[in-house]
């Protein structure tokens, strides 16, 4: 039938294809629940490490309160160029207790260079908040080939430790 579809039919992204879409400065697009159940998203940077996706953001955002609340999270990571490779991270979220700063300054070198760590001094003295985010299910494409989900449901795989 993968003949009958013109481009073929795409994939989950391979385990190297994941690791280097989530070492690319791309903002993980982070959807949480407001107080009424609608949905909130916010554009963040992240880092992911040691099988967690770190996020650091203002005591008074509405992503921290919403979190706050209930921790449930899902992240979409999008390459914004061709072939549009893509994750979905669902999971909880959990607010630590970490200094920032050093996570702050490796996302500042990987998302805007050097230049960037004027504004990290600058605002180092105002106060931040870290959340970790262990995805607890995961769904990929690797943006080559027809979609999958035109011909299946999404297909969300369980995480038992680092995706």
């Amino acid at each position: 039938m993968d003949a009958e579809i013109p481009l073929g039919r795409g994939r989950a992204l391979s385990p190297d294809e994941l690791r280097r879409l989530l070492e690319e400065p791309i903002c993980a697009f982070v959807a949480t629940l407001q107080a009424d159940g609608s949905p909130y998203v916010s554009p963040l940077w992240h880092e992911y490490r040691d099988g967690v996706f770190v996020l650091i953001s203002k005591p008074r955002a509405a992503l921290c309160q919403n979190l706050r609340r209930d921790p449930r999270v899902t992240l979409a990571i999008a390459a914004p160029q061709p072939p549009y490779r893509r994750l979905f991270a669902q999971g909880r979220a959990q607010e630590v207790g970490e200094d920032w700063i050093p996570t702050a300054e490796r996302m500042v070198l990987r998302y805007v260079g050097r230049e960037g760590l004027k504004y990290l001094e600058a605002t180092r003295a105002l106060p931040r908040v870290v959340f970790h985010v262990r995805p607890e299910r995961t769904t990929s494409w690797n943006g080559g080939g027809i979609d999958r989900s035109f011909f299946q449901g999404s297909r969300w795989n369980e995480v038992g430790g680092a995706i």
